[in-house]
């Protein structure tokens, strides 16, 4: 577009006023849930068997459990994970605590015999993937004929820059070729997995969190905060410190800006 004074000036002045009224409506943006609402619409019965790979510190293991009744293995490299797991199941009533295990593992190495499971749960980690032919054949391994996976991961756009990107996934243990949707669909097909769906979320769980706590703003308040002063940041609290928390900002605010997008991949095998 050629810049125009006369649109600039007079024209979109007129506009301004009901075009920002319009970008206050919200446009009804999915939020986290829907992970759990695709799992939902699998009709898998309770007690079926599940993984929650890279299940951090429990949470959402902890989750199919409650709302689903399955018994869910959940597997993570990071012993502090698995300790805090761990230690959140002994304060669960006693019928959701014996649905729940930990242990060590990874999505290229789960502890599970061959055609043993119902569901593979995995999100936010196959960006940290070295390979995820490797795990996805490994999600078809340990899958029972019919078995499904619900996986979840942000994804790189062409918004995103190559420095940007170069500088981000240092940070934040992201593999590039990983992040590429590209790599992720070769990845599926070479597995044998069926494709069931692919939900491209987009900016949407971005959006979901601005609407409801402001996460979004506040998290472009600190990118400022930590770009305009950054010595007072590295002085308190080092240098690996500040540049993880400005990788953390920058990642919510791409997010939320397109440069980073997200997909859930649901997956059958056959």
């Amino acid at each position: 577009m050629t810049w125009d004074p006369t649109f600039f000036y007079d024209t979109y002045p007129r506009l301004e006023p009901a075009f920002a009224a319009r970008l206050d409506e919200s446009l009804g943006p999915r939020d986290p849930s829907v992970l759990l609402q695709v799992v939902r619409e699998l009709g898998l019965p309770p007690d079926s068997r599940v993984v929650d790979v890279g299940c951090g510190e429990g949470a959402h293991a902890v989750r199919l459990a409650t709302h689903f009744g399955f018994r869910v293995l959940g597997i993570d490299p990071v012993q502090r994970h698995l300790d805090l797991a761990r230690a959140a199941r002994r304060d669960l009533v006693p019928d959701i605590a014996s649905r729940l295990a930990f242990e060590r593992g990874t999505a290229t190495h789960v502890p599970a015999v061959d055609a043993s499971l119902d569901l593979v749960w995995c999100r936010d980690v196959m960006v940290h993937v070295e390979r995820p032919d490797d795990a996805f054949a490994e999600f078809a391994r340990v899958l029972r004929p019919g078995g499904h996976v619900v996986a979840f991961q942000a994804v790189a756009t062409d918004l995103l820059g190559a420095d940007e990107a170069d500088w981000l996934f240092d940070v934040m243990g992201v593999v590039p070729t990983s992040a590429d949707p590209r790599v992720i669909d070769d990845a599926i097909a070479r597995s044998g997995l069926e494709v069931v769906d692919t939900i491209d979320l987009s900016t949407e769980w971005g959006e979901w969190s601005q609407e409801q706590d402001g996460d979004g703003g506040r998290a472009l308040l600190h990118l400022a905060r930590l770009l305009r002063d950054p010595g007072r940041y590295r002085a308190e609290f080092g240098d690996a410190a500040y540049d993880v928390m400005l990788g953390d900002c920058r990642w919510q605010v791409y997010r939320t800006m397109g440069k980073l997008g997200a997909r859930i991949d649901v997956l059958r095998r056959r």
